[in-house]
């Protein structure tokens, strides 16, 4: 068997699916499938014990979901291309897998033309996805940042005057001392001005809240 053909793993909790990408390939001299299995379990047993180039694998499976899989199959191997072939297209689902490490995006209803051509843009090192899984990503990507904004724009009104004043200081790298010095008021108060914001910005520490200042503009 030539040592050029691209070894392919399957992973989808549907037998008949699997059975499908068999006759597929089968009828490409290009790649042939070296394993099979129904969930992402079955993709890491197997790649830790045989050679893979391709992972085609569903998304909602039992046990280890595909997007799961696929962040470990990249910090395992970053050279196994990883191609989701999936009915599953709503805007998290596709975001994570593609952030999660993916090189493409197939929804089952494509034909096998548009698999292998994913296939040829993984193994060039791009990342495949089509029109409707751009418009997709777009769509939920425009909603997050309208989304975004109103929430910015509620905490923006939220903050009291003396509080967007504090948090000016903190920006500019003020202690509670200096603050409560600067504003002729007690520490105590500064403290407890400065646990409020933290808590309006949903935030932790003083880090966290001069980096969410400065990235949504919040005091302008």
């Amino acid at each position: 068997m030539s040592q050029s053909r691209k070894r392919i793993f399957i992973a989808d909790d549907h037998q008949l699916f699997i059975d499908g990408m068999k006759l597929i390939f089968g009828r490409h001299s290009d790649y042939e499938i070296v394993g099979s299995g129904s969930d992402g379990h079955a993709i890491l047993d197997f790649i830790a014990c045989h050679e893979v180039d391709i992972v085609i694998t569903d998304i909602n499976m039992p046990g280890v979901n595909g997007i799961e899989a696929t962040e470990k199959i990249k910090l395992i191997n970053p050279s196994i291309k990883v191609i989701a072939v999936s009915m599953v297209n709503d805007y998290a689902s596709v975001h994570k897998m593609l952030q999660s490490g993916a090189d493409g995006y197939v929804l089952k209803n494509a034909g096998a033309d548009e698999l292998l051509k994913a296939l040829e843009f993984a193994e060039g090192g791009e990342v495949y996805i089509n029109k409707e899984i751009s418009d997709i990503l777009l769509k939920g990507f425009r909603f997050n940042q309208s989304s975004e904004a109103k929430r910015i724009k509620a905490i923006r009104e939220d903050l009291t005057q003396r509080e967007k004043e504090i948090l000016g200081f903190i920006v500019k790298g003020y202690s509670n001392q200096q603050i409560a010095d600067t504003l002729y008021i007690s520490i105590p108060t500064v403290k407890t001005h400065r646990s409020n914001i933290l808590s309006k910005c949903d935030v932790k520490n003083t880090a966290s809240l001069v980096r969410f200042v400065m990235e949504n503009n919040l005091l302008n």
